[in-house]
């Protein structure tokens, strides 16, 4: 669950986002709406912990078998991608995972399938489009099942056919209790909650 109370996020001592309380249950798909310079790459930073500047309280919590305890809290995937690019596509997506379990290997190259990135499997990082490599990013961030998975831009990853694939690829996450948020501009498909920041309040729509 991410629960978020009394929220005030301020850029140079002026208000850019208020929230007066937020709760979001474990694995469900929420949009966050809103046009640019409006807050909402910085309102995921601070949810993953990279922007400290703001009142208020931010936890996240889950009831979970003690077989998930070392699951990380978040994932933020932002529009530029993080990856290794003189790495193989492959190493890319190992690189979090210490000891690669069969499962995970399995699930790995089910949704490198799913995503139409196996056959590019053995190629280096540089050499993929951009949509490959955000497919490659999602599919190692899923992979993990974080208790959060934070999306930015996420409507200019992919176009409308790989965004269907991708849906499935989060929908693997949500059934394993992630809960997925999408900060976009316009409002997406599939998703459960939606949420638009107007007038420096994130207001449910």
């Amino acid at each position: 669950m991410l629960r978020i109370e009394k929220f005030n996020l301020n850029i140079k001592k002026e208000l850019l986002l208020s929230i007066d309380e937020l709760m979001l249950e474990s694995g469900r798909k929420i949009n966050i709406i809103a046009n640019n310079n409006n807050g909402k790459s910085i309102f995921l930073k601070t949810i993953h912990g990279d922007f400290k500047k703001y009142d208020g309280n931010i936890s996240i919590t889950e009831k979970s078998p003690a077989i998930f305890k070392k699951r990380k809290k978040s994932i933020l995937l932002e529009t530029v991608p993080h990856l290794l690019p003189e790495e193989t596509v492959w190493n890319n997506l190992i690189l979090p995972f210490r000891n690669l379990t069969l499962r995970q290997k399995q699930k790995i190259t089910d949704l490198c399938r799913t995503a139409e990135l196996n056959e590019k499997i053995d190629h280096k990082v540089r050499y993929v489009s951009y949509s490959e490599q955000k497919f490659l990013e999602l599919i190692r961030a899923v992979v993990q099942l974080p208790y959060l998975l934070l999306l930015d831009d996420f409507d200019i990853y992919f176009d409308r056919m790989n965004a269907q694939k991708a849906g499935i690829i989060c929908d693997y996450a949500v059934n394993n209790g992630t809960t997925i948020i999408a900060a976009t501009k316009k409002k997406i498909d599939d998703f459960d909650l939606y949420y638009r920041i107007h007038l420096k309040k994130l207001l449910q729509v």
